[in-house]
């Protein structure tokens, strides 16, 4: 898996619409849900975005059809650990710290995290 997946807000809007699929879609059928949401993009503008993340290995591409390489919480977790291992050296409670220290915490999400930790 890659370590870092560097995708633009347009990249990372097609990602999200692609994801929000059930398994493969269209190009045509991609163009007419980014139009039904308000884009006005052309055809070829989002043939460029799905170049780039065809050339970054999130997406492929056979005869018209689109489909995720990778799924939305694979991103998620690369995205992450990339910050993680880069501001905390991989320290993955010094990044809780420093969320928890800027962010207020709910006692429920403090229980469940707690939860977490315990079972894994």
């Amino acid at each position: 898996m890659k370590d870092f997946w560097d995708i633009s807000d347009a990249e990372l809007e097609v990602m999200e619409m692609i994801w929000g699929q059930d398994g493969s879609i269209s190009q045509s059928r991609l163009l007419a849900l980014f139009e039904e949401s308000g884009k006005k993009w052309k055809r070829q503008t989002l043939n460029t975005f799905l170049l780039r993340l065809e050339a970054k290995g999130m997406v492929r591409r056979d005869h018209g059809i689109v489909e995720a390489v990778h799924s939305r919480e694979e991103y998620r977790y690369t995205q992450m650990k990339a910050v993680v291992d880069s501001l905390y050296d991989g320290q993955i409670s010094d990044f809780i710290l420093a969320f928890t220290k800027k962010n207020d915490i709910s006692k429920e999400d403090a229980k469940e995290l707690i939860r977490i930790l315990e079972n894994s």
